[in-house]
């Protein structure tokens, strides 16, 4: 009938919703999500996606430049 199909299909849709990989999917590490995190509060202020690949670049790589470097 309509309705044993009905149940059939739910008993089914209640098992396939595993995440059978979910232990497999390593952490992310500190370094990516404090880039992610700086590209958030940068994407608020400057929507240009030119602007904010150039700010999280040297964001990324402060050691390589400073002030001076700027100038």
């Amino acid at each position: 009938s309509f309705v044993e199909r009905l149940q059939k299909r739910r008993h089914l849709d209640q098992h396939q919703q595993q995440y059978k990989l979910l232990r497999s999917i390593p952490p992310m590490s500190n370094v990516v999500e404090r880039f992610f995190s700086v590209a958030r509060i940068t994407l608020g202020h400057e929507p240009h996606p030119i602007t904010l690949e150039q700010i999280l670049f040297l964001r990324q790589n402060a050691s390589y430049w400073n002030v001076g470097t700027v100038d």
